[in-house]
């Protein structure tokens, strides 16, 4: 500050009783202050040691990441021609990988190649495509995508959850469908064909996915004393070709398997009326809907299908160990599920359920599309646009009698009964050789 500037303000400050001042030197005063304290705010400012951070632009060069990836896998002559290494590394032929791709182009603009803000190309359908397999099939971290694909954090997570979205809306009223009459008839012949059980629907059981990111207040309500850490359950049922039929996820991992049934709707079909009627025949008597086969903790309903921990004659033995047998289904159906879909087998580090449900839904549908693909599901020919019967709801009288009729022990006892006596009728005689040597 200058002398004079500073005599001006002394002279303001100390001299109250100097009424002779005039207005222009009061103004003079107030403003070398300001000055001064200005002065003195610019001067920190200059000095502070935190300086304004700038995000750092990556130049990713996201059109040679793309052309790799097409001399790799999708050019006439690529660097891997077997199929057995795309199908290894995708989980699908190339042919399913290509429909799928073109699918999610058509509904979804988020898969179609434009360009940014600076005119740039962005990414095109098969990159984003191959980014979210990649992450659904090993679990892959944002780093080996940003590596290969040259996809970043952000992208890589908002393509899976475009990519998984579009799974479900596009595919999932046909590969996550209910079994329609005609799926349960040709369900029942391969069934009774393979296993001697008529009527099977196919397995029931549940599954634990870790919640790594679980939020510190769920944790309690998601642990369970023998998985020690959080987790969401899957209920799902299969049949013998491992085509998953029914599915519900997202029950808290405190719960047992009895408590996912009554939240599922597999109950409610049966009462409302919902599921399609399929009748079926067993050692002679008539049964009005088809069984799954469950574990001892499924109650005695007459849609389950269960085994005996101590069975009393060589009958009840025999149907025993058909049913243990059979019920690997569903268990093999687990491991082939967690193997091809690494994200399942590794702990969820996603934060919300919506996106959870969705990335175990997507797996689930593709899951049962490549078995299709493959040629190896029982029911091969869906037509959907086929004429079907149209479900209609049961009124309150019938939800009453389907209720009643569920419940009713008896019913569960007669099915086991007939289960049990047809089993031994179909059995596998093994043939004695007592010629004398």
């Amino acid at each position: 500050m200058s002398s004079s500037s500073s005599q001006l303000y002394n002279h303001l400050l100390n001299d109250d009783d100097d009424t002779s001042s005039d207005e222009y030197e009061e103004e003079m005063a107030v403003t070398s202050a300001m000055s001064f304290v200005v002065r003195g705010l610019f001067e920190e400012t200059e000095n502070t040691t935190n300086p304004i951070r700038k995000r750092v632009s990556l130049e990713r060069d996201r059109a040679k990441a793309n052309e790799n990836l097409m001399k790799d896998y999708f050019v006439e002559s690529p660097t891997y021609p077997d199929p057995n290494t795309f199908r290894r590394r995708f989980r699908m032929s190339k042919r399913l990988f290509l429909r799928i791709v073109n699918d999610l182009e058509s509904d979804d603009s988020y898969f179609k190649q434009k360009r940014d803000a600076r005119g740039l190309l962005g990414f095109t359908g098969i990159q984003k495509c191959t980014s979210a397999l990649r992450v659904l099939a090993y679990g892959n971290t944002t780093d080996i995508n940003d590596e290969y694909l040259k996809m970043s954090e952000k992208t890589t997570r908002d393509t899976l959850e475009h990519f998984t979205k579009g799974i479900i809306k596009i595919y999932g009223q046909r590969y996550l469908r209910k079994p329609t009459w005609n799926d349960l008839q040709r369900i029942y012949e391969v069934h009774q064909e393979v296993q001697g059980l008529p009527g099977m629907i196919g397995s029931i059981d549940c599954m634990h996915w870790e919640w790594f990111n679980c939020p510190t207040a769920w944790r309690g309500q998601h642990t369970r004393g023998d998985q020690g850490v959080p987790t969401l359950m899957l209920q799902a049922v299969a049949s013998y070709d491992l085509w998953i039929w029914h599915a519900h996820f997202g029950t808290a991992g405190s719960n047992n398997d009895l408590n996912v049934l009554e939240e599922s709707s597999i109950i409610e079909d049966v009462v409302s009326g919902g599921a399609p009627i399929a009748c079926f025949y067993a050692n002679g008597n008539y049964h009005p809907h088809g069984y799954y086969l469950g574990d001892g903790i499924y109650p005695e309903y007459p849609i389950f299908a269960v085994t005996y921990r101590d069975p009393i004659d060589e009958k009840r033995a025999y149907f025993k160990k058909v049913q243990e047998s059979s019920r690997k289904d569903i268990e093999r159906c687990f491991g082939v599920l967690q193997q091809r879909w690494h994200i399942i087998q590794h702990p969820c580090r996603l934060w919300t359920k919506d996106k959870i449900r969705d990335v175990m839904y997507a797996c689930i549908i593709l899951h049962n599309m490549i078995l299709e693909d493959d040629g190896n599901a029982i029911c091969q020919n869906y037509i959907p646009d086929q004429v079907e019967e149209e479900i209609t709801q049961a009124t309150f009288e019938e939800r009453v009698a389907n209720d009643a009729y569920l419940r009713n022990k008896h019913e569960h006892y007669a099915l086991m009964a007939d289960l049990i006596e047809h089993a031994w009728s179909v059995r596998t005689i093994p043939d004695n050789d007592d010629d004398a040597s």
